[in-house]
């Protein structure tokens, strides 16, 4: 994650779930935090790299923002964005997030990715409760 990607700005668009029953319900937050390396990686899909990373996480709600690194030159379209993360929802709410419902998704805006490793291992120490 130290490379020259994190260093310039990249396409955010944050993901609004609802768990469909209580937090014992959706065993898996969505996220790319690797445990070896304690820190965010990024994923690829297509022509996108992608990157989740946990915002918020309530027994009501559960906010993930998704952050794209196109691959292919030139500017790419709000569309074109929007189409490439709900493909990655789509394919990924049959498999690893069950339990989990979308509610909504907003706008792509550019964002830094998170770049530095974190100090603490799990989610739940990150956000300071338990699931």
């Amino acid at each position: 994650m130290e490379s020259a990607r994190a260093a310039h700005k990249v396409e955010r668009v944050t993901i609004t779930f609802t768990p469909t029953g209580d937090e014992r319900s959706f065993p898996h937050v969505p996220s790319t935090f690797s445990a070896v390396d304690r820190s965010y990686q990024w994923r690829r899909l297509d022509q996108m790299n992608y990157m989740l990373v946990p915002r918020k996480i309530s027994n009501t709600e559960v906010q993930v923002d998704i952050f794209l690194n196109p691959q292919r030159k030139g500017k790419i379209s709000a569309k074109e964005i929007e189409k490439v993360v709900q493909g990655i929802v789509k394919e990924k709410m049959h498999t690893e997030w069950k339990g989990l419902k979308l509610i909504g998704m907003s706008r792509p805006s550019f964002a830094k990715p998170p770049h530095k490793a974190i100090v603490r291992g799990t989610i739940e120490e990150i956000l300071g409760s338990s699931l």
